[in-house]
């Protein structure tokens, strides 16, 4: 037996010894921005933070949706947008649905005459959690798709697809989501269903099945 298929034997082995769990957040801290013209509002109730999508509970990711806003001569939301993304689609709409929601008061004379922003901060708080790592040499060789770069957020672009999944106890990565990219998508799922994943079992902490990054595009 090879070097390569004695680390992932090993590295197998380590996960198969991990009981797989579904986890929630540990904390949903939704933040608004200071900026926000909370004083504006008809009342305090008038406008809530989002719940947190069930979906990006179970793959644990987070980041922080940035979006700007006018507010309309009757006081709802108008020309709502994301002007910096969480990288996670999911939690874009999470934010913008419930941002479009909010009632401020009718006939203010900043009715459509400025641009408001309003920050919501997706939070894990707690300790670092464990998540499974690339079993090194594991993923198969791909004439498109050059690897795959762990806990990197940053968005689908042409250079690079981002990905969330869950391992299962056998190293397999299932549940894959893409974001954006159609083109790239399906390729890139079936590259990272290649891979193989392992927890360090001798790892002090808590441990999860969910991983995400960026699969990254070859140069053409």
């Amino acid at each position: 037996m090879n070097k390569k298929k004695i680390a992932l034997v090993a590295a197998l082995a380590a996960l198969a010894a991990w009981t797989l769990t579904a986890r929630a957040p540990r904390s949903q801290n939704r933040v608004l921005a200071n900026a926000f013209p909370a004083g504006l509002l008809v009342s305090a109730k008038s406008c809530t933070t989002p719940e947190w999508p069930r979906e990006a509970r179970r793959y644990e990711v987070d980041g922080i949706t940035v979006m700007h806003f006018h507010i309309g001569a009757d006081g709802s939301i108008a020309d709502a947008r994301v002007a910096k993304s969480s990288s996670w689609q999911l939690l874009d709409d999470a934010a913008m649905r419930s941002l479009v929601q909010c009632k401020f008061k009718p006939g203010l004379d900043e009715a459509e005459r400025h641009t408001y922003p309003i920050q919501f901060v997706w939070t894990l708080a707690g300790p670092a959690i464990i998540r499974p790592a690339l079993v090194a040499g594991s993923c198969a060789p791909s004439a498109r798709f050059g690897g795959f770069e762990a806990f990197n957020r940053s968005a689908t672009s042409a250079d690079g697809v981002l990905v969330r999944f869950l391992v299962d106890p056998a190293g397999v990565p299932f549940g894959i989501k893409t974001e954006g990219a159609p083109d790239l998508a399906a390729g890139a799922a079936d590259f990272i269903r290649s891979c193989r994943f392992a927890v360090d079992a001798s790892l002090p902490g808590d441990k999860t099945d969910t991983v995400f990054g960026r699969v990254l595009v070859n140069a053409n």
